[in-house]
């Protein structure tokens, strides 16, 4: 199989509708250049002989001493690459092809970029291709919830103390939103996990009501007796493929001890179950997160960052 690489600007690229998954949907990516001032490329591989699309991913540049880089901003976790490939009957046919996509893709790459950095998502597996080519995979690590076989008896053994504390003071569970909430509660988060959480605020605020609007993004909230919103969570719902990722989240430091964070996790797994089969929690690379995040008994999963 031939393959050819090019790119083209959100706005150019006429087959849209090819794609599913909403990290490459051109109005999510869109926004990306309207409020964080980024050059964002989809990077189309297509069959030469067929002229059929075969893929596509996105390049998200910045510009390092005057020279292109590829960079993951902190705002996205996942930069995927959607594959539009015939099932064969083999399924080892099907991993050749998507190698030799993969292949191709850092190929241009290391052609065309200085530094590279760009997170791929547990779905993609195999990254010969990448190294093949000369770039490096370091493996990291998030959690996911399978939700369609979810039991809360399962995902939540070592947290069921927890959860039953927090059911007993009588919180409740909100779909509302209130992005007031997450920015009244952020500053504790950042201070308690030594995040470096340096995005202008009011951008950031601006950022995600479009999401919202757009409906890319929805909020869970926890609240407590005197109507607070006591622990929230953003989360980017990947309807088509029915994967829900968990984004921002922040919680008062003085109801951590109530469980408030277990709840979270717990209802919206049950708020979504019938609608979703994954719940990723996009991330378990920082100590203190990852103990309480493997405590809630999700799955653990590699995904790669491509690097150069």
């Amino acid at each position: 199989m031939k393959l050819v690489v090019k790119t083209y600007k959100i706005t150019d690229f006429a087959e849209r509708k090819l794609i599913t998954n909403v990290y490459l949907k051109p109005d999510f990516l869109s926004l990306l250049v309207k409020y964080f001032n980024l050059k964002v490329k989809y990077l189309v591989v297509t069959n030469d002989k067929s002229k059929n699309i075969v893929a596509v991913t996105v390049s998200i540049e910045k510009k390092i001493l005057g020279i292109p880089s590829l960079i993951n901003p902190k705002v996205i976790y996942y930069q995927p690459i959607e594959f539009f490939l015939a099932q064969r009957q083999n399924p080892n046919e099907n991993r050749l092809q998507e190698l030799e996509i993969i292949k191709k893709i850092s190929d241009y790459y290391h052609k065309y970029y200085f530094k590279i950095e760009k997170n791929l998502p547990p779905e993609i597996e195999d990254v010969r291709g990448f190294v093949w080519s000369g770039i490096n995979t370091i493996p990291l690590y998030t959690y996911r919830f399978n939700l369609e076989n979810y039991s809360p008896g399962h995902y939540f053994n070592r947290q069921r103390a927890a959860l039953r504390k927090a059911q007993k003071l009588a919180y409740t569970f909100s779909t509302e939103s209130n992005i007031d909430s997450f920015f009244r509660l952020i500053e504790g988060t950042v201070h308690r996990q030594e995040w470096n959480f340096n995005y202008d605020k009011k951008v950031l605020r601006d950022y995600i009501n479009e999401l919202l609007r757009l409906n890319f993004v929805e909020q869970f909230s926890i609240v407590n007796q005197q109507n607070e919103i006591v622990s929230t969570m953003f989360c980017i719902m990947n309807k088509a493929n029915k994967i829900f990722y968990g984004w921002l989240t922040s919680t008062a430091t003085n109801e951590l001890a109530n469980g408030v964070s277990t709840l979270l996790f717990h209802s919206i797994c049950e708020y979504l179950r019938n609608d979703y089969k994954i719940f990723d929690l996009c991330g378990a690379n920082t100590e203190t997160i990852a103990r309480f995040k493997a405590s809630l008994g999700a799955e653990l999963k590699v995904f790669y960052r491509i690097k150069l």
